[in-house]
């Protein structure tokens, strides 16, 4: 390969040499080059200027990517090529570095970035993960995923993503850094043998989406400061980004206490929602800074409210949710769905490692003070209590909940949990059986009964209900290497052990777990034991 790619520099460079041969020609076709396709000169220069600055290019790459290199030179000729928009070239001379170096993940990364500018959003996730399979702890390579999963319309995904960054880099700097990096720097879009006239525009824009998402991350864990920093990127680089002054609107007005800037913010963002005709996020940008005696229609703006928090909510940011909540209560101090619904959000936080569920209780408590028949408040509080370790008030939240609705499997399920918990495997068991006679072909009911038959002993039920797990569910890993263990050490039925263990091992590939994965294949080594 490396031969092939002399081969090719030495042609550009005869190339070059009969340009230089004829200032007189070079010039005329200079001439004639900025007049039929300016934008094109435009361009290429824009290449040759970068020419100057690829040794540095290469050495932030190395810099923020370290790897023990054994050829550090052909990964050096892959990102210069990168960098001048070669991108095919690229792409090969990446898969001559991973056959000499095939765990180095800063390939992959680098392999990624290329298919993105390339406009294949499917390959260039598929190499993040690949590069996050082997160091999954280096903020940069979320930031790249985050803007890959951004493009490809998963804005879900793309905020999961930005808040694994948050404990590795609580600072914006660092994703200011690196994303104007690829941005501005390494470049997206610069394929030389595909020019459009649009390019500028999308990189801009995505740019400023994922700041204002990162800075929605920052809030997630409390980092003000930090998210200031990103909201403030993003309108800088698009003047035009609504959701930015929205953002740093609600951060001035519930963070930094500063209602003067915050209006001036708003009144922004509600501007630039009018121009898109989003008059809905209009009302709500106007709402935030004016009296709320000046809405008229306080029950639909309440409404309003509740459906934003659940639409936040549902993308996993659960610190805008329970802001969302607050106003929908402020203009319905006592609406049952924004106190259910805030505190199911402050349960959610327990996946960002925040410690909200003594919120969470007491929200559930108004729900059930505002109505005591509303049974999915006392689920709620419920499970909020086992996960504090208050096993005794789970038990007689949810024996209270028996009087309301006894028809309610969630209410069994839960003092069958609580139950397991404290020991009282008989009385588990008997909630659990009641479980699965309200709720059949819930995966997770029947397999909590089936560890409860397990706690007891009754191997044979057990087995049953993991049967029936699995039936419902095919795809479902746990269940079948619950069953393989099940029938390997209890059962002394190697054959369906082995089915089992297998089933699950492709299964725990699929979805990534690796420790599972593993573990497995420690048991199916040991299988004829």
């Amino acid at each position: 390969m490396r031969r092939g790619l002399g081969k090719k520099n030495i042609k550009k460079k005869q190339n070059l040499s009969f340009f230089n041969g004829g200032a007189k020609g070079l010039s005329t076709l200079g001439e004639k080059l900025k007049n039929s396709n300016p934008d094109l000169v435009e361009r290429f220069e824009a290449i040759q200027g970068i020419e100057l600055t690829v040794p540095r290019l290469v050495q932030v790459i190395e810099d923020l990517l370290p790897y023990p290199w054994d050829d550090v030179e052909l990964f050096e000729e892959a990102i210069k090529l990168t960098a001048q928009g070669f991108y095919a070239e690229a792409v090969e001379v990446c898969g001559d570095v991973l056959r000499l170096n095939p765990t180095a993940y800063p390939v992959y990364h680098l392999l990624g970035h290329i298919f993105g500018a390339m406009g294949n959003h499917r390959e260039e996730i598929e190499h993040y993960r690949k590069a996050v399979r082997l160091k999954p702890n280096y903020p940069q390579i979320y930031f790249d995923l985050a803007t890959a999963y951004w493009i490809s319309g998963k804005e879900k995904k793309s905020f999961k993503a930005l808040k694994k960054t948050i404990p590795m880099a609580s600072d914006f700097a660092v994703a200011d850094y690196w994303l104007t990096f690829i941005f501005d720097r390494l470049g997206r879009n610069r394929d030389i043998y595909q020019v459009s006239e649009e390019d500028g525009l999308v990189p801009t824009e995505t740019f400023a989406q994922i700041c204002g998402l990162l800075g929605s991350a920052f809030l997630e864990y409390g980092q003000s400061t930090s998210a200031r920093h990103a909201f403030k990127k993003a309108v800088r680089v698009c003047p035009g980004f609504a959701e930015g002054y929205y953002q740093l609107g609600m951060l001035h007005l519930k963070k930094l206490r500063n209602p003067k800037r915050a209006e001036k913010y708003l009144e922004t963002a509600e501007q630039l929602y009018i121009r898109r005709n989003d008059f809905q996020r209009a009302a709500l940008a106007h709402q935030l800074y004016r009296p709320k005696g000046e809405v008229h229609d306080k029950n639909k703006a309440s409404e309003e409210w509740l459906k934003e928090g659940l639409r936040l909510q549902g993308l996993g940011r659960y610190q805008g949710a329970v802001d969302a909540y607050r106003m929908a209560q402020g203009f319905k101090p006592e609406f049952l769905d924004a106190f259910y619904n805030m505190g199911v959000a402050y349960g959610c936080m327990e996946e960002n490692g925040i410690d909200a569920l003594h919120k969470a209780v007491w929200v559930f408590k108004k729900s059930i003070d505002i109505n005591p028949e509303f049974i999915h408040a006392y689920t709620a509080l419920g499970a909020s209590y086992i996960k504090q370790g208050d096993l005794q008030l789970a038990i007689q939240v949810l024996n209270r909940a028996v009087g309301v609705d006894p028809e309610d499997s969630n209410v069994y399920y839960y003092l069958g949990i609580a139950c397991r918990m404290d020991g009282q495997f008989a009385q588990a068991a008997d909630y659990m059986r009641q479980a699965v006679t309200l709720k059949p072909d819930s995966v997770q009911v029947q397999f909590y009964f089936g560890l409860s038959l397990m706690d007891l002993k009754l191997f044979d039920e057990a087995c049953a209900a993991f049967r029936e797990v699995v039936r419902i569910k095919p795809d479902f890993a746990e269940g079948h290497l619950v069953l393989g263990k099940l029938y390997r050490q209890n059962l002394a039925d190697l054959d369906k052990s082995l089915h089992h263990l297998k089933k699950a091992e492709k299964l725990f590939v699929k979805v990534e777990d690796y420790q599972r994965v593993g573990q497995i294949r420690q048991l199916l080594s040991r299988r004829s034991a």
